[in-house]
């Protein structure tokens, strides 16, 4: 299919469908990251008491009810614009207004946190370079990459997820070896509840762990750029995906929980490394180190970028953002003026954040479990309410147990991050009550 032809109404400056249900399915991959618990789970063994595997299952099973509301929303709600789109054809304008607004503090500030991320690892192996550069470099470079069309970034993508499942299989690989040789228990039972584990810790650790699994949701927004015979095959990547990533997440902390029993971490965001370094080989920590760090800046990064953008540029074409971010690059067909944006407010958050990642972290996730809960209340309003479905498993109880799930998640959370993103939610309100005091109103929302 030429690039031409592939065009959405056949004239420039529009978003391309160039994209096939398993460039989505990569694309979520790389989003999440196979590697992704490296960063987290020393975090959610402290506070889980040492229950980091349970924890990272209850988060994959968490979202797995909200998964089922993505796909169920995606059969249906046409054009990108993830949960904004499903509350906005569910629930009015001004519900997805403000489900736009809160998972845009999900995609604004993932990318931060990834800049940061990168900026802790290479410092581990440049100490004479400071993490406020790294996360220049970063940032650069992924504004760069997504410059060049979307196709582009699925190629690029392919590439990348490769060398993060070798790189998985390495550690793994190298870390049971060494667990076998010096007689370590592996897959004990002791590392899913621990005389320190509670019900409460447990919950706060899976708070956390979900920031492990974000971005299952992000291959919605690639809707209005997936090849117009397989768009109804959108909600089953988005399944396949967090399914794949569940499995490799809980199976990896499961061995490295066995591997940290009774250590002492000196700094958790740096417990792969400490842990390796120690139990398994110092040659390996480098290894791990310095792989996590290129993946964040050339796999993870990159479509997290697109997730934005792809948001910011829906929102503005509905007149709900400022018009100058709905422009489309007229030869490569991206949302040049939301990526540079995106980018903008993703560098203004990592440089002061530089030093607090588990607080950056805990304000990722309280937009993402709001848009979450949106995206299930959508389900019932738009099949239960508006169309009275029959199906109740799936269009009530599934949506609703999610949003039980979601709520007891969220009563967990940071008082920082219910300050930020309560007060990032007031903002949203004083925004649309402007928009709606204006007259600024969105077209029927696109179903079908």
């Amino acid at each position: 299919m030429s690039q031409e032809n592939a065009m959405l109404g056949n004239g420039a400056g529009r978003l391309l469908r160039v994209l096939t249900y398993w460039d989505l399915v990569v694309y979520g991959l790389a989003y999440i990251s196979p590697l992704g618990p490296f960063s987290t789970w020393g975090f959610a063994l402290a506070l889980s008491g040492g229950a980091a595997p349970l924890a990272f299952a209850l988060g994959a099973a968490a979202l797995l009810f909200t998964a089922i509301s993505y796909a169920s929303m995606a059969k249906e709600v046409a054009g990108s614009g993830s949960a904004f789109g499903y509350a906005r054809a569910a629930m009015g304008d001004m519900i997805g207004f403000l489900t736009g607004w809160m998972v845009l503090l999900d995609y604004l500030l993932l990318p931060a946190l990834m800049y940061v991320l990168f900026g802790i690892g290479m410092s581990l192996i440049v100490p004479d370079v400071p993490r406020w550069a790294w996360i220049l470099v970063m940032a650069a470079y992924n504004i760069g990459v997504n410059w060049f069309g979307v196709k582009n970034g699925a190629r690029f993508n392919t590439a990348t997820l490769v060398g993060q499942f070798l790189t998985l299989a390495l550690v793994i690989g190298w870390t049971l070896h060494a667990m076998h040789t010096h007689r370590l228990p592996v897959f004990t039972a002791g590392a899913w509840w621990g005389p320190a584990s509670s019900g409460q810790g447990v919950l706060a650790a899976t708070s956390l762990c979900l920031m492990s699994y974000l971005g299952f949701d992000a291959i919605t927004t690639l809707t209005g750029e997936v090849r117009s015979e397989q768009r109804h095959l959108v909600g089953r990547a988005v399944l396949t995906t967090l399914a794949a990533i569940a499995v490799l997440a809980v199976m990896q902390v499961w061995i490295f929980a066995d591997l940290a029993a009774g250590f002492e971490f000196k700094d958790l965001a740096t417990a792969s490394f400490e842990a390796f370094a120690a139990r398994v080989d110092p040659a390996l920590a480098q290894i791990v180190t310095l792989a996590m760090s290129l993946t964040l800046a050339f796999s993870i990064s990159p479509p997290m970028v697109v997730a934005v953008s792809r948001v910011l540029h829906s929102m503005a074409s509905h007149r709900q953002m400022p018009a100058f971010l709905g422009h489309l690059h007229p030869r490569y067909g991206v949302p040049d003026r939301a990526i540079l944006a995106s980018g903008a407010l993703s560098i203004a958050v990592a440089l002061p954040f530089a030093d607090h990642f588990d607080t950056l972290t805990s304000m990722v996730n309280f937009g993402a479990i709001l848009a979450f809960i949106a995206v299930n209340a959508s389900v019932i309003a738009y099949y239960r309410i508006r169309r009275g479905s029959p199906r109740l498993f799936v269009h009530l109880i599934l949506p609703l147990i999610g949003i039980v799930i979601l709520l007891m998640v969220l009563t967990q959370m940071s008082r920082v991050a219910l300050a930020v993103g309560g007060a990032w939610m007031l903002v949203g309100l004083v925004v649309a009550a402007l928009l709606r005091a204006r007259g600024t109103g969105l077209s029927s929302a696109e179903v079908g």
